[in-house]
């Protein structure tokens, strides 16, 4: 009841996408970003991801989208929050699923940069989901990267 008098109103792209999925976006573009280069190869597995697994078709909303995450993560990134939502929302193999998506992201240029895996350490462990099932999601990653 109380979110009608602290949200803003939300544009047509943002009302299509719910919030879980919301923190999801966020995870993978801190992950592209953690480099301090938003590559656009970067952008396109994202836009996939997003389109894959959350079937979100219109282009459109899946372009708005990262761009309105990625201005926003500039001005405030928020991990825990982030990663709080998907834990308290998602079973373990959802978050499972959530890990391989960061390591997609960070594979795509076939070099994950000490930050990268840092930071997909740090997220696995914020998710509850443990190193041996972050390693099986890198290497489930990199093979699905290969075909």
């Amino acid at each position: 009841m109380f979110n009608l008098f602290t949200k803003k109103k939300q544009t047509p792209s943002e009302q299509k996408i719910n919030d879980d999925v919301l923190a999801v976006i966020y995870l993978m573009i801190e992950a592209a970003n953690i480099d301090e280069v938003f590559e656009e190869r970067e952008k396109k597995i994202i836009a996939t991801i997003i389109k894959n697994q959350f079937q979100i078709e219109s282009d459109s909303v899946v372009e708005e989208t990262i761009e309105k995450v990625n201005e926003n993560l500039r001005d405030n990134a928020d991990l825990i929050t982030h990663t709080k939502k998907v834990k308290d929302s998602w079973s373990l193999e959802k978050r499972k699923e959530v890990i391989e998506m960061l390591w997609k992201v960070c594979l795509i240029d076939n070099n994950v940069d000490p930050y990268e895996d840092m930071l997909i350490r740090k997220i696995a462990g914020l998710l509850y989901v443990e190193a041996k099932d972050s390693n099986d999601a890198k290497k489930k990653a990199l093979s699905s990267l290969e075909k």
